[in-house]
C-alpha cells in the first residue's frame, strides 16, 4: 500500500448525510427573494432556475458547457449567505455537481484568482463555523472531494479552522458525525501538506486512537487506521506515534480480533511503515507486544490481497533479523523502552536481578533508573506502576551501595512515597514494599 493523492474522487460513505440531503432537496429555495435583495442578478437567476428543472441525469449536459459558471455561481453564495437554509441548499447543489458529474471538480479547483485567491476553499470553510449540522457536514463532505484532488496546495491560512472542526467531530459521541470526519480526515491525509498539519494537530489522532480502543465495529476500524497508516509514511510521525499513543499494542490488539480482512490488511501496511521508517522507536514495543509469533500465526492464512502476504513477510524477515541474539538483559531493556511492563520473568526472577542489578544502575549512565522513575511519573496503568515500582525495589536490593543514592539523585525518592497513596491496592503494596528497602538502612548522601 503506497501513499499518494487520490486520482479520482475518494467513496464516501454516510447514509445520515445522505438523507439529510434528500430532505432538503426536497424544500424550495425562494432565489427570487435574493434577487430582490440584489444577491443574485437576473442571469445568475436563470442559470438557478433552469437547472433546477431538469433531473439530475440531464444536468452534466448544462455542466459540459457552464459547469465553470455554476461552480463560481456557488460559491459566490456561500461567501454572501449568512441563512442557514440557503447555504444548505447551495452545498447539496454543489454536492450533487460533483457526484453527478465527477469532471466539474476540476471546474472548482479554477476558481481561485487574485482577487478570491482562497477559491473554492475559503467560502466552504467559512461554513465549519456555523452552529447547523448540515453545513458543517455538508462542506466537510465537499472539501474532502476538493482536496483530495487539487494539484496545488491547500491555502495554508485555513487548515486550522479545518482540522479543528474535525478534532471536534472526532472526539464526539455522535458516531454518524465521527464516521464523516474520519471519512474526510483519511481523504485528506493523501497530501503530505496535511499529514504533517494532521501530525501537530494531536487531537485529531487521539479520537482515532479512542474509536480503536473502544468502537469494534470494522468499518470504524478500518476508517481510523487507514488515517493512522497514511501519516506512518511521515518520518516524525512514524517516530512519535508510539511513544505518545501507544499504537504498536492498539494495532495489535485491533488484528488480532479483526473479522475482516481490510482491518488486518492495513494494520499490517501501518506495521511494516513503523519499522522499515522508524525502527529504533517502535522495535521495543514490536518486542513486547509479541508481534513476530502473531505475524507467524497470520502467514498461515489465505489471503486474497497479495500486498498483505509481502507486508507479512517483511515484518518476518525484520522481526527475525533484528530480535535474533537478544539475551534477557536486551528483552527487559525493551520493554522498558516501550513504556509496556508488565509481569514477564525478567522482573520476577531473582537470578536476573543478581546478575543485572549492578549493570541496570551503570549502564549509560543509569538511563534504566531514570526511566523507571519516569514511568512512575507519566503513567496512569496501575500495571506499569506497580512492576516499575517492584523493579526499583529490586535495584536498590541488587544495585549495590549507590543504589538508594542513584534514586534519590533522579528524583525517584519522593514519587515512590506518593505513590504509597495510590488507589490500586498492588500499586500500594509495591510501593510500600520499595519504601521499605528505601528505609533499611541509614541514608546517606
Amino acid at each position: 500500500m503506497t501513499a499518494a493523492v487520490a486520482p479520482i474522487p475518494p467513496p464516501f460513505f454516510s447514509p445520515y448525510l445522505d438523507d439529510q440531503c434528500n430532505k432538503i432537496n426536497s424544500k424550495p429555495v425562494p432565489w427570487e427573494g435574493y434577487q430582490r435583495a440584489k444577491l443574485l442578478s437576473a442571469d445568475e437567476l436563470s442559470l438557478l432556475k433552469s437547472l433546477n428543472k431538469l433531473p439530475q441525469g440531464q444536468r452534466p449536459t448544462v455542466f459540459a458547457t457552464q459547469g465553470q459558471q455554476y461552480a463560481k455561481l456557488y460559491i459566490d453564495l456561500l461567501r454572501k449567505s449568512q441563512r442557514v437554509d440557503t447555504v444548505q441548499a447551495v452545498l447539496v447543489s454543489i454536492n450533487d455537481m460533483l457526484q453527478s458529474d465527477p469532471s466539474t471538480i476540476s471546474l472548482y479547483h479554477n476558481l481561485s484568482s487574485s482577487e478570491n485567491p482562497e477559491d473554492p476553499y475559503g467560502p466552504l470553510v467559512k461554513c465549519l463555523s456555523m452552529e447547523e449540522e448540515f453545513a458543517v457536514l455538508g462542506s466537510l463532505r465537499i472539501l474532502a472531494l476538493l482536496i483530495s484532488t487539487d494539484p496545488k496546495p491547500f491555502p495554508q491560512s485555513l487548515i486550522s479552522t479545518l482540522l479543528g472542526s474535525l478534532q471536534g467531530l472526532l472526539n464526539g459521541t455522535r458516531q454518524p458525525l465521527w464516521e464523516v470526519a474520519a471519512q474526510v480526515l483519511s481523504a485528506i491525509l493523501g497530501r503530505k501538506q496535511f499529514r504533517q498539519a494532521v501530525w501537530q494537530e494531536e487531537n485529531c489522532i487521539s479520537g482515532l486512537i479512542k474509536t480503536l480502543k473502544s468502537n469494534p465495529n470494522p468499518q470504524a476500524q478500518y476508517w481510523a487506521i487507514t488515517s493512522i497508516w497514511q501519516l506512518s509514511f511521515e518520518k516524525t510521525a512514524a517516530e512519535g506515534l508510539d511513544k505518545k499513543y501507544d499504537v504498536v499494542a492498539v494495532l495489535t490488539n485491533v488484528a488480532k480480533g479483526a473479522v475482516k480482512e481490510k482491518v488486518q490488511r492495513v494494520v499490517v501496511a501501518t506495521l511494516r511503515n513503523l519499522l522499515a521508517i522508524a525502527p529504533s522507536q517502535n522495535l521495543s514495543s514490536m518486542f513486547v507486544a509479541k508481534l513476530l509469533p502473531f505475524v507467524v500465526s497470520l502467514q498461515s492464512r489465505k489471503w486474497s490481497d497479495e500486498e498483505i502476504v509481502e507486508d507479512l513477510d517483511y515484518l518476518k524477515e525484520e522481526l527475525k533479523s533484528r530480535l535474533e541474539g537478544l539475551s534477557t538483559y536486551d528483552e527487559y531493556i525493551s520493554e522498558l523502552e516501550s513504556g509496556h511492563l508488565v509481569w514477564s520473568p525478567a522482573h520476577e526472577t531473582e537470578d536476573f536481578w543478581k546478575e543485572n542489578g549492578m549493570r541496570i544502575g551503570q549502564e549509560s549512565d543509569g538511563k534504566a533508573i531514570r526511566r523507571l522513575i519516569e514511568l512512575l511519573v507519566t503513567s496512569k496503568d496501575p500495571l506499569v506502576l506497580a512492576v516499575a515500582l517492584h523493579d526499583i525495589g529490586q535495584f536498590i536490593k541488587w544495585g549495590g551501595d549507590k543504589s538508594k543514592k542513584t534514586i534519590d539523585n533522579f528524583n525517584g525518592k519522593t514519587k515512590v512515597m506518593e505513590l504509597m497513596g495510590h488507589e490500586n491496592a498492588d500499586v500500594r503494596y509495591q510501593a510500600l514494599m520499595t519504601v521499605q528497602r528505601l528505609m533499611s538502612q541509614h541514608w546517606t548522601k
